[in-house]
């Protein structure tokens, strides 16, 4: 999402929503997907921005004070919130206010955004945290790959492999980013039109312990290529180096003799065997459990 700049005359109006939530859950945030895309719609509607944190701030911008009215008082909105009453909001506002004068600034580097989040070129691709408008790629591989991966991964919806899904969870991987809570790098074709391999390193915990968990994947056409190496070394160079992380810790079904190797090339070393450890594919499994020491 951009920084709303409206070239409408003043002035415009906005509708703020500010919430502090009690829960802040997938179910929620399709429901705020799905109340910008409604807002979208309504006539007058110039923008719309969003924000999280303490306080969830989301406002919608209108050429006139009749629209801007229209949709304070939209009888679905109205009902969403009644809904999150009861299951959300700890508390909330929901205000209208004319926008009289406003200034704005644009970097005319096209790449100043986007290097708050890290693009890594590798001798074979390009390692990234997607954005909206890469959501494509992430939904190509999830549903081309759907019968290779299933063997090695929890069961799915069929709701999982939309597309409108695969937005909600780009938007999801860049705010845990910019939380520190997780970072997810897909690893791109060079020209960056495929999506070859995922790798999310989650879970991160400070202190004492600066550590993560890595998960990943590789599309089917492309394994024993050394292409899932050459992600993961990139990635783990980054979470390192950039993020401070020293400790990666990653598991494996004894069965995976490619994920082992993978693993074992990168020099993870094997600590236990976890007895029935995940569920993966409808089945409790047991998983090698491996880490990463870099202190």
């Amino acid at each position: 999402m951009n920084v709303f700049s409206s070239p409408h005359k003043r002035p415009f109006f906005a509708v703020l929503l500010s919430s502090k939530l009690m829960l802040s859950d997938l179910t929620y945030r399709i429901m705020a997907d799905k109340m910008l895309e409604l807002a979208s719609n309504q006539s007058g509607f110039l923008g719309a921005e969003y924000g999280s944190g303490e306080l969830d701030l989301l406002i919608t911008y209108w050429q006139t004070r009749e629209t801007a009215e229209a949709w304070l008082n939209h009888d679905t909105q109205r009902r969403i919130l009644s809904v999150g009453e009861k299951f959300w909001y700890e508390e909330y506002a929901l205000t209208l206010f004319d926008a009289l004068k406003t200034s704005s600034f644009s970097s005319a580097q096209e790449a100043v955004h986007s290097s708050r989040f890290p693009r890594i070129v590798t001798p074979r691709g390009v390692l990234t945290l997607l954005n909206d408008a890469q959501a494509p790629l992430l939904h190509d591989y999830l549903n081309q790959e759907k019968g290779f991966l299933a063997p090695w991964e929890p069961l799915r919806s069929n709701a999982y492999y939309s597309l409108e899904t695969c937005q909600l969870r780009i938007r999801e991987m860049r705010r845990d980013f910019l939380e520190d809570k997780g970072l997810v790098f897909c690893f791109l074709s060079p020209n960056e039109d495929r999506m070859l391999a995922y790798s999310n390193y989650s879970n991160i915990i400070r202190g004492v312990f600066q550590a993560c968990n890595l998960g990943y994947s590789l599309r089917q056409g492309v394994q024993g290529c050394g292409l899932m190496s050459e992600a993961l070394s990139a990635g783990i160079r980054y979470i390192h180096k950039d993020m401070n992380i020293d400790r990666i810790q990653a598991s494996y079904m004894p069965r995976n003799a490619r994920s082992a190797a993978v693993l074992s090339k990168l020099g993870f070393d094997k600590e236990g065997l976890a007895k029935q450890y995940l569920k993966i594919n409808g089945q409790w499994e047991d998983h090698v459990l491996t880490a990463l020491v870099l202190r």
